[in-house]
This record gives structure tokens, C-alpha cells and sequence, in this order.
């Protein structure tokens, strides 16, 4: 069918964002308290930016859905809640192992 590419296309921005939210949680897992890769700053504009642009996508899939006369695409709402997931484990995470008891630590 025509209309199951286009879930295919916006899938990949989902990918993309659940993809730089796994390597973020890793970087954060093993990064030590003397190198710092990600700071706070980087952990909430992450997970912030990667929220409302995978909400803004899951609503317009909706409309492209509603407008075409298809299903709705239930993989791409499951990438939406790991990625809503990610974002808060990133934020626990980075709350739990930084100890000194600042949040924007650069």
C-alpha cells in the first residue's frame, strides 16, 4: 500500500531519537565524576527536544492517518512511550550519580 511508507519515514526520527537516548544513558553509566561528557544542561535539552519533535510527529502521523483513510500505526505510539521512558531514566540517571548536589555541573 501507499500510505505504510510514510510510517516508515517517520519511524526513522523516532529510531534516531531512541538510538541518541540509549547512547546518552550509556555515557552516563560509565562516565566518572572527573571527565564529564554530558552535563545536566545536556540531559534535559535532550530529553525535551526529543519529546515534543516525537509528540509533534506522533500527532501528525495521526492526521496523515485520518486523512488517508488508514490504520493507525501502533509501533510508532510504542517508540513514543520508550522514548518519553529514556528521557526520564536520563534524567534519574544523571540525578542519582551526581552527588554534589548541583544539577548544571559544566
Amino acid at each position: 500500500m501507499e500510505g505504510l511508507e510514510i510510517y516508515d519515514f517517520l519511524r526513522l526520527v523516532f529510531s534516531a531519537f531512541i538510538i541518541s537516548l540509549m547512547v546518552i544513558s550509556i555515557i552516563l553509566l560509565v562516565q566518572r565524576k572527573e571527565n564529564t561528557i554530558v552535563n545536566g544542561f545536556t540531559v534535559i535539552i535532550t530529553s525535551i527536544i526529543s519529546i515534543i519533535v516525537s509528540g509533534m510527529n506522533l500527532i501528525i502521523m495521526g492526521y496523515m492517518a485520518d486523512e488517508l483513510n488508514l490504520a493507525g500505526d501502533v509501533i510508532s505510539s510504542y517508540m513514543f512511550f520508550i522514548i518519553i521512558g529514556l528521557s526520564i531514566l536520563n534524567l534519574f540517571i544523571y540525578t542519582k550519580k551526581n552527588t554534589q548536589g548541583r544539577f548544571f555541573c559544566l
